[in-house]
């Protein structure tokens, strides 16, 4: 599809972040497209380190992941488009296109549910501490207090306590908010351990 175009050409392609960063060091492309899942080091991470290392290459997010936590970790990464795997061919080219005029994109479907009242509970995750976000990222990702606290090296008396802060920051009452506030926060990726 992107090679049809006479305007644009494929330089590379790489199966996860470590290739990616050689060949993008090689070719040093005015855009990169990157897979948010890949194995390894995830693609925020990816667009991270690229922005370092080649911050003349602007970066689209392509996730099937269509949460508005997902696209603010992609921005705050230093990524200049936002992709949906499910979306058209066409809105891939226009987001490479719009990246290369120098403006930012943001998928439509994405940009229609920003745009939509907000449902999901809105307590401001910068008032967690560290350990209280990765107690409440791993609660939304199914992990019991006994499981968090063999993860984390604490004991669970103190993963409550960690979780129990949390949950009153935030104002969330029940494990159904806790992962709704994880999901919008694009919370919902497996910490490293």
């Amino acid at each position: 599809m992107i090679n049809s175009q006479d305007d644009l050409t494929i330089v590379g392609l790489a199966g996860n972040a470590e290739d990616a960063l050689e060949g993008i060091g090689k070719a040093l492309p005015d855009v990169a497209v990157v897979d948010i899942s890949l194995p390894g080091v995830n693609g925020v991470t990816l667009i991270e380190r690229l922005g370092e290392r080649f911050p003349e290459v602007s970066c689209i997010a392509l996730t099937a992941h269509e949460d508005p936590g997902c696209l603010r970790q992609v921005l705050a990464a230093g990524g200049r488009g936002f992709v949906v795997k499910r979306s058209t061919a066409t809105d891939l080219l226009q987001a490479i296109r719009c990246v290369l005029a120098g403006d930012n994109y943001v998928d439509p479907a994405l940009a229609a549910r920003l745009l939509s009242p907000r449902s999901v509970p809105q307590g401001d995750p910068g008032n967690l501490s560290d350990r209280e976000r990765s107690v409440i990222q791993l609660v939304a990702l199914g992990y019991s207090n006994k499981e968090i606290s063999s993860r984390l090296n604490l004991s669970i008396k103190t993963i409550e306590t960690y979780r129990t802060r949390a949950t009153e920051k935030l104002e969330l009452r029940s494990r159904a908010a806790i992962v709704r506030f994880a999901h919008s926060n694009g919370w919902l990726v497996e910490l490293p351990v």
